[in-house]
């Protein structure tokens, strides 16, 4: 059972001009948009275990996505209503990270994505099309400067 918890990792890798995020092209009926690698907590399983589940399926990545600590709700959309037993009023959004190597290319999960690009900042920021999507990139952004040695 699927529980009104989310994840989302914004993947990162080292480019000449700094980092490049990857903004995934989504798939939905009545909609497409471009995004982070975003999932749901199953019933049983811990947050970072999301993130790494759901990284590997949707990019073939498989390194430890890092918290920023960054934690957010969202009002939930009828057209996700169907996928919970229970439709919830919100759901809570957990940010992650994955910093991967300069060449690395993700494997798309067809069902879900339909193209892929390696972009600056600027150019994600500006793909992103909710206010708390551009938000979390911003935060990554920051944490990134934060961390690096």
């Amino acid at each position: 059972m699927r529980l009104p918890i989310q994840v989302a990792i914004y993947c990162v890798r080292p480019g000449a001009d700094g980092w490049q995020y990857l903004m995934l092209h989504r798939l939905l009926k009545r909609l497409t948009f471009w995004q982070g690698v975003t999932g749901g907590v199953e019933s049983g399983e811990k947050i970072h275990e999301t993130a790494q589940r759901e990284l590997t399926e949707e990019t073939g990545f498989t390194v430890t996505p890092e918290s920023i600590g960054f934690t957010y709700t969202f009002p939930v959309d009828e057209f996700f209503e169907n996928m919970y037993e229970t439709p919830p009023d919100e759901i809570t959004q957990h940010v992650f990270v994955a910093r991967v190597a300069h060449n690395a290319e993700p494997v798309l999960d067809p069902v879900e994505h339909d193209d892929y690009q390696w972009c600056d900042f600027d150019t994600a920021l500006a793909m992103l099309y909710w206010w708390d999507d551009k938000e979390s990139i911003r935060r990554v952004s920051s944490y990134l400067a934060h961390t690096e040695s």
